[in-house]
């Protein structure tokens, strides 16, 4: 049974930075060798994940923990430790110029100075990213509804791609994402994704262990999510419908795909590692008995699925 946990972000990074090697990912890692060519990043998406994810990826080089929001004047000594080590966060990109300054003067802190005339502000701001030449590496952390445009933009330019999860809130996006992948395989481009618990050790030992059956064959499996209060952004009486989606885009399905895509994704996804199979049909039901306020858009607050695997394997799935 997989029931979520409080598992750190920045413990998958310096993680997956750990694995790289073996992963053949574009990472530097203060326990191998840096590559002879620089890390230069651009980030699209400068809220919270994103500007989390710039934070990992400078700790991840300098095996220096960051805390959110409480840094020190020593941090940037460390920022630049990450810079000497060939990893420079070089670009960013966002909808909204409050986001990508608020991520600018983090990345100022830890000694990682972005310029001015590499901030760019706007739905189409990724696309001034992805013509930088020198920016070899993206960090994809806009809503999910953009991430499949975002990231074949990013194979196109030869650019390398951390993809923050869901990859798509639709068929059509995953579709496409998939045909991105193989397009970035001719290319020998790398593509991580953030289903972080596959760069987590404990659990990719767990999962060996239950693929080699030291617990005998798995013939059903259950998955839960349960979540507590969201975030939620007041509207401003300045903002547009399209501005208050955006910034609120976690209860908007067009957005997220609802937050059994946003969210119960990492736990599906363990599901499906572990039996090495998708399911083949799904029977679900689901509702909004709770968070039945306008200001918490038009998803649901709970779901129930029972998910059918070829192999005879049902899974029973809850989130709420």
């Amino acid at each position: 049974m997989m029931k979520s946990s409080k598992f750190s972000r920045r413990h998958f990074v310096k993680t997956a930075l750990g694995t790289a090697a073996a992963a053949s990912l574009p990472y530097v890692s203060s326990s191998h060798a840096a590559s002879a060519l620089p890390i230069r990043i651009g980030v699209i998406g400068c809220g919270g994940r994103g500007t989390g994810a710039a934070l990992d990826t400078l700790q991840a080089a300098t095996n220096v923990i960051y805390p959110m929001d409480t840094y020190h004047t020593e941090d940037a000594v460390e920022g630049a430790r990450a810079a000497a080590k060939g990893v420079h966060i070089v670009a960013l990109a966002d909808a909204f110029e409050d986001r990508l300054a608020h991520c600018r003067k983090q990345l100022q802190k830890v000694g990682m100075p972005v310029p001015e005339d590499r901030c760019f502000i706007g739905i189409d701001a990724y696309k001034k990213v992805m013509d930088l030449a020198d920016v070899n590496y993206v960090i994809l952390a806009t809503p999910p509804h953009f991430r499949p445009a975002h990231l074949r933009a990013a194979v196109e330019a030869g650019k390398h791609a951390f993809v923050e999860k869901p990859v798509a809130v639709d068929a059509t996006g995953v579709r496409s994402v998939i045909e991105s992948g193989e397009i970035a395989k001719k290319k020998g481009l790398a593509i991580g994704a953030g289903t972080m618990r596959r760069r987590e050790n404990g659990s990719r030992q767990t999962t060996q262990r239950i693929q080699e059956e030291m617990i005998g064959q798995v013939i059903a499996c259950e998955a839960i999510w349960s979540g507590g209060e969201l975030w939620s952004i007041p509207r401003q009486s300045s903002w547009t419908d399209m501005e208050d989606q955006l910034r609120n885009w976690l209860y908007y399905t067009w957005l997220s795909g609802d937050f059994i895509v946003e969210q119960f994704v990492h736990n599906l996804d363990v599901i499906n590692w572990v039996l090495g199979e998708h399911p083949v049909r799904a029977f679900a039901m689901g509702g909004r008995q709770v968070r039945t306020d306008p200001r918490f858009g038009n998803i649901y607050d709970h779901f129930t699925v029972e998910y059918q695997y070829a192999s005879g394997v049902r899974c029973f799935a809850m989130d709420r």
